[in-house]
């Protein structure tokens, strides 16, 4: 939007690709995670045996074990509270990537604040200075001797009460030999993060380890993953169903259509992954794996997917879904034309053939299937507000199938909406109220999403985008920053771009 003067002027109706409206920006918004136990990596390696001692004294001294009884801590150690020294770079585990996010998603939250582990036990977990510390009267971690650490024996269970508390809590074998590996290792904090950070700030999420684990395998591993998922997956729609399977370069699709319709598929998804990219920047989740694409043909199979796979029951009128921030991102829908020749999506709706037979659906595969990974995208990216996410993917979908009824009438609710009051209609689809319907909000995202993709606006837009992946309460701050404008400017100049171009639509 021009920022001299603002919002000022009206803009046709001028359609343009995503490559052309982005900008490189890098916002710090991140994809929120499901929470796991622990990081899933390689085994846990023992430790280096210690150095054969010279003198019979230290002989002794190294088979000398301190006394331990359940239940009971063991007397104060008397060594330095200084923290060990940095880890070095390269080699061994690091504290950030491979402990502190198992001690976040399981230890911390009990160990902080008013967590009944730091009224009671009072041990403080926050920090990595605290860790070390332990309690006033004992420290909980020897470094180079997991087997005498009381981190490592709560959470082994080999001291009572074992660690983390709870029912079904206990830590994986994974992540306990993480821990004892980096106490066996020295429990070292990485070289250059501050030991008074809270671990928080930045210990790694369970996505992030995954993805790193996932970045080591080799293109056929990472493939072989996502074929078998994808495989389970489709079976749990009709265990009868055997898909042909497809491979592209960013998704893998599982279906029984022809192939020249799958290739023009996948063909059309990789071209609005680059797009939508580009907009999203570097907040956008990128699957190290392949995205699979899971394809039916009978309704009967697509509801059984939605409720086997996804724990719930179909909307009436939905016929796509997504699911982007997991394990094995997917995209999965219920082919309009049922499995045969596909015909492009009628200009005004369903129109009757000679013999009075419907001519084709409203919705084309490609529309459908790159309108939900489109919304499913932006949704994993941050925590952006429905009407974003909903009308970004809808935008998506018009380039892929712009004779498409459907657009038609998202833009016909929109107008509506502007009939009957724009400010009062937008701010309640903005804020998702009560006063919002589902069909409200879309349509009100669809026409915001298509009006700053014109090139009056296109400056922006991404940066806007950008902006309100960190939260739905940030819209007048992606608007400052993005468009130097206000909220007011906002809905005036979106309201009197909806009469202007969607009065002609009627």
């Amino acid at each position: 939007m021009p920022t001299t003067p603002l919002f000022c002027r009206l803009p046709g109706l001028v359609f343009l690709g995503l490559a052309g409206l982005a900008l490189a920006i890098a916002p710090s918004g991140a994809a929120a995670m499901p929470r796991q136990d622990a990081p899933a990596q390689d085994a846990a390696k023992p430790a280096a045996p210690e150095a054969k001692s010279s003198t019979p004294a230290k002989k002794k001294a190294q088979r000398a074990k301190p006394a331990r009884k359940k239940g009971r801590a063991v007397e104060k150690n008397a060594e330095s509270d200084t923290p060990p020294a940095a880890a070095p770079a390269g080699g061994g585990l690091k504290f950030s990537q491979d402990v502190a996010p198992i001690l976040v998603a399981n230890c911390v939250g009990c160990h902080s604040g008013n967590g009944v582990g730091l009224r009671r036990g009072k041990l403080d977990l926050t920090t990595f200075e605290k860790l070390q510390k332990g309690t006033a009267s004992h420290k909980i971690i020897q470094p180079g001797k997991a087997d005498e650490s009381h981190l490592v024996l709560r959470v082994k269970g080999e001291e009572t009460p074992r660690m983390p508390q709870g029912a079904n809590r206990e830590l994986s074998d994974e992540a306990i030999g993480r821990i004892a590996q980096w106490v066996n290792e020295g429990a070292r904090l990485d070289s250059g993060v501050d030991p008074k950070a809270t671990l928080e700030s930045y210990a790694s999420s369970p996505e992030q380890v995954r993805r790193r684990q996932l970045a080591k395998m080799s293109p056929k591993e990472r493939d072989d993953k996502v074929e078998a998922a994808g495989r389970a997956r489709y079976k749990q729609a009709n265990p009868k169903l055997t898909p042909t399977i497809v491979p592209g370069d960013h998704f893998m699709a599982f279906s029984n259509l022809p192939d020249d319709r799958v290739k023009n598929l996948l063909k059309t998804l990789e071209t609005q992954y680059g797009q939508l990219h580009r907009v999203l920047g570097s907040s956008a989740v990128d699957p190290v794996e392949k995205v699979g694409v899971y394809i039916f043909t009978t309704k009967s199979d697509f509801v059984e997917f939605v409720r086997t796979v996804e724990s719930r029951d179909l909307g009436p009128d939905e016929a796509s879904t997504a699911r982007m921030g997991i394990e094995h991102p997917y995209v999965a829908a219920l082919d309009p034309s049922g499995g045969r020749k596909e015909e492009p999506a009628a200009k005004k709706g369903r129109s009757k053939s000679k013999r009075g037979e419907d001519s084709g659906p409203e919705r084309t595969l490609p529309g459908l299937v790159v309108e939900s990974f489109g919304a499913g995208l932006v949704e994993a990216s941050g925590k952006p507000p429905r009407w974003l996410s909903k009308g970004l993917g809808a935008y998506l979908g018009s380039r892929v199938e712009p004779r498409s009824p459907y657009y038609r009438q998202l833009r016909q609710t929109a107008f509506t909406n502007q009939e009957q009051g724009w400010r009062t209609k937008a701010q309640a689809a903005l804020g998702e109220t009560d006063q919002a319907t589902v069909d409200d909000i879309q349509a009100v995202g669809f026409a915001i999403v298509e009006m700053l993709a014109t090139a009056e606006y296109q400056r922006g837009f991404s940066r806007f985008v950008n902006g309100l992946l960190k939260g739905p309460d940030k819209l007048d701050d992606a608007l400052s920053s993005a468009y130097q404008a206000t909220r007011d400017a906002f809905l005036e100049q979106t309201g009197n771009w909806v009469a202007t171009s969607y009065g002609r639509i009627r």
